[in-house]
């Protein structure tokens, strides 16, 4: 039975045999399968009423506008797509089951034929496992069977999922808390701000009073903060933390320079950039990103004026440009502080300011740290970036922990974690909508929830809930999710919970909805959801720097001694389950405590309407108020650092 079902519909998979011929590469194989997909989305009594027209059921599936699965598959590779006006019989994971049949009954006589009857069931589960959604069916088998036995190269191993497989933040927040813990890492090795007994490391018990430099102040110091970034995410953070938190100690002034102008004005004070400088900085991003490898195709297809003038500008023109431009403004105010962008590379190509400056560099990553850097300068900028953390004179911090380990594997250099809280949402949980349930922003690992979530619930019409996608709350006509400023973090806190299906290690929307202790759910098999995304990228893997001789390179973490395994990932092939699985336990999805686990979508359903929300609300609220002590006292620390340094300068 199995063979007849392969036969029957290897042409979905493999469109060649239609010619005559097979599939002899992973090049060959095709996704016309996805044509039934949409098919199945669609909405049956639509389809009736509008003389089989899917209508605009799935905003993430539709063609108009093209938002995920059918830009991914189709559009991007331009391939013609036509979604099916009838059904066709096609079952996905009927046909994934039939594979793994035939692979089990061909090994271990015939390896090579099981291992390619496994590696299309591994292609049917999509690129970045978009249609992996099998143990919501009723098939046995799992993504798990498939690409453990895909790697076993020839030996069957009956397991459908990990053994013992679990997330930190189950068992509470202490494994998160290492991870903030500055002890370890660069910056305690540099001078300790204040006077004996020293300002205490972020996440060592505080003193057991205000020892530092600043308590011996009778007026609050002045600072000027003048900062610049092409997002506002860990800009705005420190915005929100040091002027709620440290105001009483300290009269801070922020000077925001931010490109990102449609979320820059969430923030008080606003971090926009205004006037001549908003024209400067916009002119020397659009050159910088021209520079860039990343966008050598952008700037080949859709060339302009502006972006080919860039390409006769290198980095040390545009750094020239800068310090001309924007020197004169950081030089009229003393003290200062300088916060530079979330892109290390654009950060540090703009920011290479006089090392007469008295200044503490603040640089809080949130993007790989090879982003936008060109191959041929990155064993260059990674040493330059791990003499940058090395200096006293700045603090290098990451947002996140993955990004925090992942710069350790890479260069050897432990940089302290500076968690987001996103209190700028200035809202809380308040369920007015309590028979709805929100679900956020997808990417294209989740295009298909849409389709799936709507399913079960027309096949259950008793259950009493909704799902709302945030795609949905959007213009109709847009495929504008991330930087968009029509709805209010308060209109969004009232659903009766969030659920996410995570397309990196770390999003602003789950920071977001955690700090408004709001109840989030996301799939347990966080091997495959948590480690594919913008961190990730396996273009910035390499290279990796090691213990060398010299100033710089001497004192780093010698490759024994970092983690085993690569953190990065690449979405279109086969997932080494091994690596996965050891690196989804430093995404913020597995650290988090009171984050709620579903296995499948029916186990989600089931839990929407039988966990004590409000219970989980409110353990998520303590979380946030102990860790944000915790974050307090690491900005405090901060801004002592730049005190002394002052001190130390002046």
């Amino acid at each position: 039975m199995a063979a007849k079902i392969q036969e029957q519909w290897q042409h979905w998979v493999c469109p060649r045999v239609q010619l005559g011929d097979e599939c002899r590469s992973s090049s060959d194989l095709g996704f016309t399968f996805v044509g039934e997909l949409h098919r199945d989305c669609c909405d049956l009594t639509r389809i009736r009423a509008e003389a089989s027209s899917c209508g605009r059921d799935s905003n993430n599936f539709e063609s108009l506008p093209q938002r995920y699965l059918i830009r991914h598959y189709f559009e991007n590779t331009k391939t013609t797509y036509q979604m099916l006006e009838e059904p066709s019989g096609f079952c996905l994971y009927g046909y994934l089951t039939a594979l793994m049949v035939l692979a089990w009954h061909n090994l271990p006589e015939h390896a090579a034929d099981a291992l390619r009857h496994i590696y299309v069931a591994r292609h049917l589960l999509g690129h970045y496992h978009s249609f992996d959604f099998v143990e919501s069916s009723s098939w046995p088998v799992s993504s798990f069977l498939v690409l453990v036995n895909f790697h076993a190269g020839g030996t069957w191993i009956p397991l459908n999922s990990a053994p013992d497989y679990a997330h930190p933040g189950q068992f509470g927040p202490a494994f998160y808390y290492e991870r903030l813990a500055w002890r370890g890492t660069a910056e305690a090795a540099k001078p300790a701000p204040g006077t004996a007994p020293f300002f205490r490391l972020p996440g060592e018990s505080p003193p057991t009073e205000w020892r530092g430099l600043g308590s011996r102040l009778s007026q609050r110091r002045h600072l000027v903060v003048w900062q610049f970034c092409i997002h506002t995410s860990t800009a705005g953070e420190a915005v929100t933390m040091i002027t709620r938190f440290l105001n009483d100690d300290y009269n801070i002034e922020f000077r925001g320079n931010s490109l990102a102008t449609q979320l820059c004005a969430n923030y008080r004070p606003s971090l926009c950039a205004s006037g001549r400088n908003l024209h400067f900085l916009d002119w020397l991003s659009a050159r910088f990103e021209a520079l860039s490898a990343a966008f050598q195709c952008f700037a080949e297809i859709f060339r302009s004026a502006s972006v080919a003038q860039a390409e006769d500008t290198s980095l040390a023109e545009l750094s020239a440009s800068f310090q001309q431009e924007m020197m004169p403004q950081l030089l009229e105010a003393e003290p200062r502080m300088f916060g530079c962008a979330p892109s290390l590379q654009f950060g540090v190509g703009c920011c290479g300011m006089q090392p007469s400056l008295p200044k503490l560099n603040i640089d809080s990553n949130g993007l790989p740290i090879l982003q936008y850097v060109p191959r041929d300068d990155r064993t260059r900028f990674l040493e330059g970036f791990v003499e940058l953390g090395m200096d006293e004179r700045n603090i290098v911090a990451a947002n996140n922990a993955y990004l925090a380990e992942e710069v350790a594997w890479q260069t050897g250099l432990r940089i302290p974690t500076l968690r987001i809280h996103g209190l700028h949402t200035n809202a809380t949980y308040f369920p007015l909508r309590n028979s709805e349930v929100l679900v956020s922003r997808p990417g294209t690992s989740g295009g298909w929830q849409e389709c799936v979530l709507d399913r079960f619930v027309d096949a259950n019409p008793q259950y009493a809930l909704r799902f709302v996608q945030f795609t949905n709350l959007l213009n109709p006509d847009t495929t504008e999710e991330v930087y968009n400023n029509t709805l209010s973090y308060r209109s969004l806190s009232q659903f009766r919970a969030v659920v996410g299906f995570p397309y990196d290690t770390s999003l602003m929307f789950f920071w977001e909805f955690f700090s408004m202790n709001m109840p989030t759910f996301v799939p347990f098999q966080l091997w495959h959801w948590g480690v594919f995304g913008q961190h990730t990228r396996p273009d910035l893997e390499q290279p990796r720097i090691f213990p060398d001789e010299g100033l710089v390179r001497s004192s780093l973490v010698p490759e024994e001694d970092r983690l085993p395994y690569s953190p990065f990932f690449d979405g279109f092939g086969p997932l080494d389950v091994e690596r996965s699985v050891f690196w989804s336990k430093f995404t913020d999805w597995a650290m988090f405590p009171h984050v709620q686990y579903f296995q499948s979508v029916p186990d989600l359903m089931v839990q929407l309407t039988t966990t004590d929300l409000q219970a989980v609300s409110s353990s998520m609220k303590n979380f946030n108020e102990e860790c944000l002590m915790k974050s307090i006292r690491a900005w405090q620390y901060v801004v002592e650092r730049w005190l002394s340094l002052e001190a130390f300068t002046a």
